[in-house]
């Protein structure tokens, strides 16, 4: 798979997510995702902080440094985020999640063959490529914006 190819996969998956966030009520943002245990704009919000997360998990790949994530940091760290967000106006959480999602894009498109081979450790799930990180740009949102179209009956 190209850089190309992650890319136009990662703005077909962001152009739904983005349309589904720009479609949301106020009621529908603090809808719960009952299987998430958050509400709809913590969850948009959380993909928007992804977004420079990949590109920082890549960047660290590239750099011949390994990703040291445990399950238990993420779980603490998505208790942390989903505090703050909270009390976040949707209109920050649409713009950051449509200027992420850009820059993110640009981001894997320039990626080189060579570059996505470049492998590293990744926490938990052991020895990856650059393209396996990058590729967490579409597995992640994938997950959350399907729990999203349940709790919001779409």
């Amino acid at each position: 798979m190209t850089s190309s190819d992650v890319a136009g996969e990662y703005d077909a998956l962001m152009a739904q997510v983005i349309a589904v966030a720009d479609g949301c009520s106020p009621a529908d943002w603090t809808t719960n995702c009952a299987n998430e245990q958050r509400p709809v704009g913590v969850l948009f919000d959380h993909i928007a902080e992804i977004n420079a997360d990949v590109v920082r998990w890549v960047q660290e790949f590239l750099s011949g440094r390994p990703v040291e994530l445990t399950r238990e940091t993420i779980t603490q760290r998505n208790a942390q985020h989903a505090r703050k967000a909270a009390l976040r106006p949707r209109e920050e959480t649409l713009r950051d999640l449509k200027a992420g999602s850009e820059r993110t894009s640009e981001f894997i498109r320039m990626l080189t063959g060579e570059q996505l081979a470049v492998t590293q450790e990744w926490g938990w799930a052991g020895t990856q490529t650059v393209g396996w990180v990058a590729s967490v740009a579409i597995r992640h949102p994938t997950s959350h914006l399907k729990s999203i179209k349940e709790a919001l009956g779409r």
